[in-house]
């Protein structure tokens, strides 16, 4: 029984491992088979075809503008924030803040690239 049990973990555990490494294809060509994908079940012409790439094409644009709108948003918002954790502070206190951030920032970016090191192992 226990050999069975095994078994079937070890085969699952195969399958999962499988399907982690599998060609990626780019986010291109995955558009492009959707697209082939509706034309075939809709029933789609070449020049609905072209109208849906368009649309798709146009959102994707507008998704990045809003996404580097946000960016610069957010942006503004911690100069502000330093702005007045400075007025608040002592020089003392705000170049201890400063150095209390950016170590704390180091360690996010260890965790992350960490975190990047051991995805980018189990995909291979």
């Amino acid at each position: 029984m226990k050999k069975l049990i095994l078994s079937a973990a070890f085969l699952g555990l195969g399958v999962f491992g499988f399907a982690q490494t599998t060609a990626k294809t780019d986010h291109s060509q995955k558009k492009a088979e959707r697209l082939q994908q509706m034309k075939q079940e809709l029933n789609l012409t070449d020049a609905q075809v072209a109208q849906l790439k368009a649309l798709h094409e146009s959102k994707a644009a507008e998704r990045k503008q809003e996404m580097a709108t946000k960016k610069m948003d957010r942006a503004q918002k911690m100069k502000e924030n330093e702005a007045e954790m400075q007025k608040i502070l002592t020089p003392e206190q705000y170049k201890k803040f400063q150095e209390l951030k950016a170590e704390k920032m180091a360690e996010r970016k260890e965790k992350f690239q960490e975190r990047k090191s051991a995805n980018s192992a189990v995909v291979k």
